[in-house]
């Protein structure tokens, strides 16, 4: 008698990890494992012991050679995911940012149709602020969003936080591979689905900013908003004709 196959979706989490041996241990405790079908840890070569512990904890761990960047560690991620059979894939750091109780609202936003969908850290204004940000970043940060919403065209309030879930369907119509190995590589992510006209939901997220996590220096959140203009200036290139390597249509 055949096995009947289920026509279930797979969910798997990935852990971006990089130097997240203080945090990995007490996250994954907390962490909804229910709501998944797998955790996968990638381990950006951080040299301090996370690798190591992920294993202890009997997390399914990768580790790369060398430091391949944020962008570069969530190409990897995502691919080796998919390798692994996921329909879904839910984006969480390992080291507490953000709270994985926006997990279970997301994955129901999948199933209504959502092909993305991403964390909304300002249900109010105050929210980040009560949870460590720094108040200097809370103002340019609403009107990057406000500014890169308009010009994508998509109703999303939130689209630089690290909170994410993809599906299968929108990974395998962009070019994400071409995106860049930094933290830009989030919202090329979004203009591509934008682009492609994918559907993107949001979700409330709640955030724990702390040290070295309270945020980017200015000097790089400056850095990244700039880089953000160039995207949108390939957008609407894309959009006259003028495609450009990340929205093009992925190889088969």
């Amino acid at each position: 008698m055949e096995k009947a196959i289920s026509n279930k979706p797979k969910i798997t989490a990935i852990f971006i990890a990089y130097k997240a041996v203080k945090t990995l241990e007490s996250f994954y405790a907390s962490f909804p494992k229910e709501l998944v079908d797998e955790i996968i840890l990638v381990d950006d070569a951080s040299g301090d012991g996370t690798y190591e512990l992920a294993q202890k904890l009997g997390i399914t761990s990768f580790e790369n050679p060398v430091n391949l960047g944020y962008g570069g560690n969530m190409k990897r991620a995502i691919e080796i995911a998919l390798e692994r059979g996921a329909d879904i894939i839910i984006d969480i750091h390992p080291d507490g940012e953000y709270k994985p109780s926006a997990i279970a609202p997301a994955i129901q936003k999948v199933r209504g149709g959502a092909g993305l969908v991403l964390g909304n850290r300002f249900t109010t204004l105050t929210a980040p602020l009560k949870s460590g940000m720094y108040s200097w970043k809370i103002i340019p940060i609403v009107v990057l969003n406000i500014f890169d919403r308009l010009a994508l065209g998509i109703k999303i309030h939130d689209l630089h936080q690290g909170f994410r879930v993809y599906t299968k369907t929108l990974l395998e119509q962009v070019n994400y591979t071409q995106n860049t190995n930094g933290y830009l590589f989030s919202f090329e992510l979004i203009a591509q689905a934008a682009f492609k006209k994918i559907p993107i939901a949001e979700v409330p997220v709640e955030t724990n900013y702390q040290g070295e996590k309270r945020g980017a220096s200015l000097r790089s959140s400056l850095k990244y908003s700039f880089a953000t203009f160039k995207v949108l200036a390939l957008f609407y290139g894309a959009k006259l004709g003028l495609v450009s390597e990340i929205f093009k249509s992925p190889k088969k």
